[in-house]
């Protein structure tokens, strides 16, 4: 739960990736809720994430586009700053995993599918927003990571190097921006409640011919407090970057995993 006794940023605007469904939605509905107006952009309809936003009381617009195509994100931006007249912060959420299997048996294929939305659409966004923060003197960029960036992981070597090439991405451009008073920071999660995660396991347990729950139960046990991480916990982190105790927040990568990276 949202804490109600939060500083409302009313009139500010948030361009988020990867809103139309899953994470992306959930926090896409968040900042909402705090009192922001809301692009969402994603190549699925928006339409219902629209409509969650606008019964909150807030603006909506519903975006399709590609983040790894540049004239895609390009165009986005444009009818984002035509609709509200301003960014003040950038939520990259879109992200893709990769096959599951050991390295010998991947190709180039499956690295370009992950790397152009994973690394290649972050910086597309990035690219297409800074300018607009930086006439302002005045942005947040917030990407989400995650725990994959922090260690190897046997059969998903191309989607852990998706997530560390990305850390490097948020490290570096957090020093481009910040004489221009903009932060830009990482969020990265653990094992995230949800469907997608959940269809995950049982998919693992298919393979290991075991069931779903047991592969989460070996998989909580990894983690100092043994369970998993609702979205919304991830939205309060994030809008604590966005408010007053984030100006001086940049270049970080905020793991949120239960205690499983230590």
């Amino acid at each position: 739960m949202l804490d109600p006794a939060r500083p409302k940023p009313a009139g500010q605007v948030a361009l988020v990736t990867g809103a139309t469904r899953g994470l992306g939605r959930v926090l896409a509905v968040a900042l909402a809720r705090a009192g922001m107006d809301i692009a969402l952009v994603g190549r699925g309809s928006g339409s219902a994430a629209a409509a969650e936003i606008e019964a909150l009381g807030r603006q909506a617009l519903s975006i399709s586009a590609d983040v790894s195509d540049g004239d895609s994100m390009d165009r986005a931006i444009r009818e984002a700053i035509a609709r509200f007249g301003r960014i003040d912060h950038l939520i990259c959420v879109a992200g893709v995993g990769s096959p599951g299997k050991p390295i010998w048996e991947t190709n180039a294929a499956d690295f370009r599918a992950c790397f152009d939305v994973n690394v290649l659409g972050v910086m597309q966004a990035m690219r297409a927003v800074l300018p607009t923060m930086i006439a302002a003197s005045s942005g947040r960029v917030v990407v989400i990571g995650g725990t994959f960036g922090h260690k190897g992981v046997a059969n998903a070597a191309i989607y852990s190097a998706s997530k560390w090439a990305v850390r490097g991405l948020v490290k570096s451009a957090a020093l481009e921006v910040a004489p221009h008073d903009i932060t830009v920071n990482l969020l990265s999660p653990g094992g995230v409640e949800g469907e997608r995660l959940r269809r995950t396991f049982d998919e693992i347990g298919a393979r290991r011919g075991v069931t779903g729950q047991e592969v989460l139960d070996q998989f909580l046990a990894g983690s100092a407090m043994g369970r998993l991480i609702e979205p919304e916990e991830i939205a309060e982190t994030l809008l604590h970057l966005l408010g007053p105790g984030g100006r001086m927040i940049t270049g970080q990568d905020i793991v949120i995993d239960a205690g499983t990276i230590l």
